[in-house]
Parts: structure tokens; C-alpha cells; sequence
């Protein structure tokens, strides 16, 4: 950890108090207290709300390229997981209106369908357009009450209302239903970390990962949840397994420059935010990172390139 005198310590921890809750906030939850007796280094944040991954056809979506799934809806036009598969795929490329587009012609073959409509009113959400994700995340549970897909979704729009509690139970309801949900579990974690129930928090995490030990979203915030407890190497090396199954997360790319920051590894800490920035330069995240690397780039020009490399245990240059 930097010293509590180190300049760039000081110019990081006015700035990271800011931005860890400002990213933070869409999810209304974070890892950690916000008391502190000292000035700390800059935060891990905490990986964003998903929308839940419903079931598809042979290949899940998640799997599923843009030009793949387009390929998918021109050979069978009128299969509604074609467009399912192509909604996620732009949901992950950041195309938003186009995965609201692809919805809209899935709700337009399967009218009944939970499923598609708890999609279209994740894709809303993402637009900010939230009066038209209710409306669909009421039509799925309606449609679909024991579909855990609809409650996990309407429980992030409540998220994003500020009710809380509403969504928390809305969270449980889609860990009991079957399918149970990763990311659901996930959400409750954050939010009982948000509580001060650390204990409870890694037990949901766990849960997560008992049921996809892949989830990106369980991995990072595990890490995070590590991480504050001082529990670096353990941390580091649930980033590192989450970016081997998302290479292109910017959440778990700018929590290993946290790291490598802390580690006074500046190389390193640079280049996976500068990753985070060619990733998404629009994101929260990637704000962040730009913020981060000129308060670096400054702190190293004042210091003439004299630079500590020494990472403390846990931390190394492996990628």
C-alpha cells in the first residue's frame, strides 16, 4: 500500500472517494465502509448490474457474436431466439438502440413471452429510458411470474429508483426460482456488503459462483470484497481469473491498475487503464481511468521517472 505521505497516495484518494461512488451508484451499492481513518488508495469498483441471461436455443447467447447472430436471424427468420442471441449481442457491444430494435421484433413473434420482454426492458434500461423498462418488466412477471429473469431485472430497476429494499426482494425472489441466478445473487451480496454484513455478503458471492463459477460480475466483486479486507493476493487473483473469461471488462481491467497502483507498479497500472479506455471510452469506468492516468502521468513527471517498482506479495507484472 503507498505510504500515507506519498504525494500521488494523496492526489488518489481525493479522487477515488469520488469516483468509487459515483460508479457505484447505479448498482446502490458498494464494497467496504465509507468511514476512514486514513487516506486510502484508490478503490476497486464495484462491476455494474446485468441484465439476466435467459435460456436460448443450442448456442447461448452469451456466446454469440454480432455478425454470428445476424447470421442467425437471416437463416431462420422467424425463430425468436435468433433475436434473442442478437439483442445480447448488441446489449454487449454497447449498441443499445439496435438491442432494443431486436427485442422489439422478439416481442413481436412470441407477444407472451416473459423472456422477451423482460429483454426489451433491459435494453430500455440501458437507454435510460426508464418508464418503458417498467412497463416491460411488469408485462414479464405477469406473463412469467416464476421467471427469475423478470424479477432479477425489475429488482435493477428498482436499483435505479433508489428502493432498495424493493429490490433486494426482488433479488431473493430470483435465487429461489429455478433457474437460480448467478447475478442475482451477486446483487444481493453488494447489497447486504451495503448493509455492513461483510460475513453475508462473501456467502452470497460464493453462492454465485457455486452456480457459475465463470460469472464475471460474482468474480469482481468477490475480488473487491478481498481486496478491502487487505486480502491483496486472493483479490488479484480472482481478476485476473475474471478477465480470462471476459478479456474486455473494464471493471475487472481497472480494478488490477488499482493494484498494480497500489503496488507502485505504475507500468503496469497505466496500461490496464488506458485497456479500460480503448475498451469503452464513454463508460463511467472509463472516466475514471482517464482521470487516474493523469493524475498518474502527472505525479511521474513531477517525480522526474524516479519510480518504486516493488509490488507487495500477490501483485506481480504477470498478465
Amino acid at each position: 500500500m503507498f505510504p500515507t505521505s506519498h504525494p500521488f497516495r494523496k492526489q488518489v484518494a481525493l479522487w477515488s472517494v469520488i469516483a468509487f461512488f459515483l460508479l457505484t451508484v447505479p448498482a446502490r451499492a458498494q464494497t467496504g465502509s465509507t468511514k476512514t481513518e486514513k487516506p486510502a488508495a484508490a478503490k476497486p469498483v464495484a462491476a455494474k448490474p446485468a441484465a439476466a441471461k435467459p435460456a436460448a436455443a443450442a448456442k447461448p447467447p452469451a456466446s454469440v457474436s454480432v455478425e454470428e447472430a445476424l447470421q442467425l436471424t437471416k437463416k431462420t427468420p422467424k425463430d425468436p431466439d435468433a433475436y434473442l442471441a442478437l439483442g445480447a449481442a448488441y446489449r454487449r457491444a454497447g449498441r443499445y438502440q439496435d438491442a432494443v430494435e431486436a427485442f422489439q421484433k422478439m416481442v413481436a413473434l412470441v407477444p407472451n413471452n416473459s423472456t422477451a420482454h423482460a429483454s426489451l426492458g433491459a435494453a430500455y434500461m440501458d437507454l435510460k429510458r426508464t418508464e418503458e423498462a417498467q412497463r416491460e418488466f411488469q408485462k414479464a412477471l405477469k406473463l412469467g411470474p416464476a421467471n427469475p429473469a423478470a424479477h432479477f431485472n425489475m429488482g435493477n430497476f428498482y436499483l435505479a429508483k433508489g428502493r432498495r429494499d424493493d429490490a433486494l426482494s426482488e433479488f431473493r425472489r430470483a435465487t429461489v426460482l429455478k433457474p437460480p441466478l448467478a447475478d442475482a445473487w451477486v446483487s444481493v451480496a453488494l447489497i447486504d456488503g451495503e448493509l455492513g454484513k461483510p460475513d453475508e455478503a462473501m456467502k452470497g458471492y460464493q453462492k454465485a459462483l457455486a452456480i457459475d463459477s465463470t460469472n464475471v460480475r460474482g468474480l469482481t466483486n468477490m475480488a473487491n470484497a478481498l481486496y478491502a479486507q487487505g486480502k491483496i493476493p486472493e483479490a488479484t487473483s480472482l481478476y485476473r481469473k475474471a478477465l480470462q473469461y471476459d478479456s474486455r471488462n473494464q471493471e475487472a481491467n481497472y480494478n488490477m491498475g488499482v493494484a498494480f497502483a497500489d503496488a507502485q507498479i505504475f507500468k503496469q497500472a497505466l496500461s490496464y487503464w488506458r485497456r479500460v479506455v480503448a475498451i469503452d471510452s464513454t463508460t463511467g469506468v472509463a472516466e475514471s481511468a482517464k482521470s487516474s492516468i493523469q493524475i498518474l502521468e502527472d505525479y511521474l513527471t513531477s517525480q522526474q521517472g524516479k519510480v518504486i517498482q516493488q509490488a507487495p506479495t500477490g501483485v506481480t507484472e504477470k498478465h
